[in-house]
């Protein structure tokens, strides 16, 4: 059965993403977008992934077979682009070939509706019943589309760009930093070499730009442990004034300061919406996720706006800058969004923002931390880490309701959010359990206003969920 999760539909190649699978995706979408009459075209991006160009075609094919015009693209591409692209042409649906962060072994498919929005989750719960009852795929060859002027190849690259830098200071052009960016292999350095170009830095220098669909055999995501290691020395060694990474399809963001210091997600929002608002005299609210750092709470509240939770997934980010017109949203996954740019996160965007803001406030990136957690009174360490689990989802979720995590510390309330567990304690302090809508892992994560309790939580929890996934597996 296909399932869509936080970030869309995703299997490992050869199991579950296959031809027939995509095929079937593409069908319960022309469908449904027949039935809402005068069908428009669709916008079909892909990474870099193995299979990710294939897939696109075999998603075009179908989209043409039932008289539905495709646009494809006509280069590997971010998947934020596929959204502005999606937006921008007024289409009703995109479509992206991806498997975002994960491992090598995946791939999938993301869709997008009106307005370039990840689709919400009373749409893809309707297509997934839609897929389940497909009982024929109607598909034509990609030349026989072209010459009933079915198929379309666009290079919307040079739009994509233009917006990025369109929403740039003219004071983060021709600036004097040193960056080392590391594209893991992805598809960001599609856009963010030429966007470096164009701001003119006084050096800018990129790494791991080659296509390889595997990744270097490592996991395509600028998590803290996929980029402490080697990149952390190169910048440390070639006095980088910071190193930024982006993930497989460019809409996550990870940053290694001057100092060889791994500046997580929650810093840099942080960070970003500081500066927004104190440099750039921008107004308006925050939306975080309910597994984000206080440290947001505590620099909106000091700036005098208000941060609001919503669960996990981009598309509930993207709802709450809407509902409350906010100006920033983000995640602690290392996702973010500002107002009038895109309902959709995107590391080429913060990236090019995070170059403008050191430019602009003139001092390294340890210091614009340590001032904004000053600021803000922000006296907490934030960790997490992940277990991967071989049970049931299921079955580990109802071990983990019925097996409450023993604490050491005074448990003001439990609460649960869809596939969230979170416990909190005083002063803000609080612990999560998260279920991957995409893999089969679960993220944990502690706040706690001593670091060493902080990581002692976090070995705990892992013991704890080790535990439950022996008492489950087989159930």
């Amino acid at each position: 059965m296909i399932e869509f999760g936080t970030g869309g539909f995703r299997g490992i190649i050869g199991d579950d993403f296959v031809k027939s699978n995509i095929q079937s995706i593409a069908q319960a979408l022309a469908e449904v977008s027949l039935e809402n009459g005068d069908p428009k075209p669709v916008f079909i991006g892909y990474d870099n992934r193995f299979m990710s160009d294939y897939a696109a075609k075999w998603f075009a094919e179908v989209l043409m077979g039932n008289g539905i015009p495709a646009i494809l693209s006509a280069s590997s591409v971010p998947t934020p682009l596929v959204m502005m692209a999606t937006r921008d042409k007024g289409l009703d649906y995109g479509a992206m070939m991806t498997a975002s962060h994960n491992p090598y072994i995946f791939n999938g498919v993301k869709v997008f509706e009106k307005g370039g929005v990840d689709a919400g989750i009373c749409f893809t719960s309707m297509l997934e019943k839609r897929i389940a009852a497909v009982k024929e795929v109607v598909s034509i060859p990609e030349e026989e589309g072209r010459k009933k002027g079915l198929l379309q190849v666009e290079d919307f690259l040079p739009t994509y760009i233009s917006a990025i830098e369109a929403f740039l200071s003219p004071k983060a052009f021709h600036n004097p930093l040193k960056v080392l960016f590391n594209n893991m292999n992805g598809v960001g350095a599609a856009s963010i070499l030429p966007i470096a170009k164009d701001l003119d830095l006084h050096e800018f220098h990129a790494i791991h730009t080659e296509h390889d669909a595997f990744f270097s055999f490592t996991d395509p995501n600028p998590a803290k442990g996929n980029i402490m290691g080697g990149f952390r020395d190169q910048v440390l060694k070639g006095h980088y004034d910071f190193g930024m990474a982006t993930d497989s399809d460019a809409d996550r963001l990870g940053i290694i300061d001057e100092k060889g210091n791994y500046v997580d997600a929650n810093e840099i929002m942080a960070c970003l919406y500081y500066y927004l608002i104190r440099y750039r005299s921008m107004k308006g609210d925050i939306i975080k996720n309910v597994a984000t750092s206080s440290l947001i709470d505590d620099v909106a509240e000091a700036l005098g706006q208000k941060c609001y939770a919503v669960d996990v997934g981009f598309k509930n980010i993207s709802a709450g800058i809407k509902e409350h017109d906010a100006l920033m949203g983000g995640e602690s996954s290392g996702g973010l969004t500002v107002r009038g740019y895109l309902f959709g996160k995107d590391s080429s965007f913060s990236g090019a923002l995070f170059i403008e803001m050191v430019a602009v406030m003139g001092k390294k990136v340890s210091e614009i931390v340590k001032e904004v957690k000053e600021f803000a009174g922000y006296r907490h360490f934030f960790h997490e880490d992940s277990y991967s689990f071989h049970s049931s989802p299921d079955a580990m979720m109802d071990y983990i309701a019925s097996h409450e995590p023993s604490f050491h510390l005074p448990l003001l309330r439990t609460s649960r959010i869809q596939n969230n567990y979170k416990y909190e304690f005083a002063d803000g302090c609080f612990v999560l359990i998260r279920l991957s809508g995409t893999e089969p892992k679960f993220r944990i994560f502690a706040e706690m206003q001593d670091e060493g309790e902080s990581l002692k939580i976090l070995s705990a929890l892992e013991k704890y969920l080790g535990e439950a996934d022996e008492a489950c597996f087989g159930n």
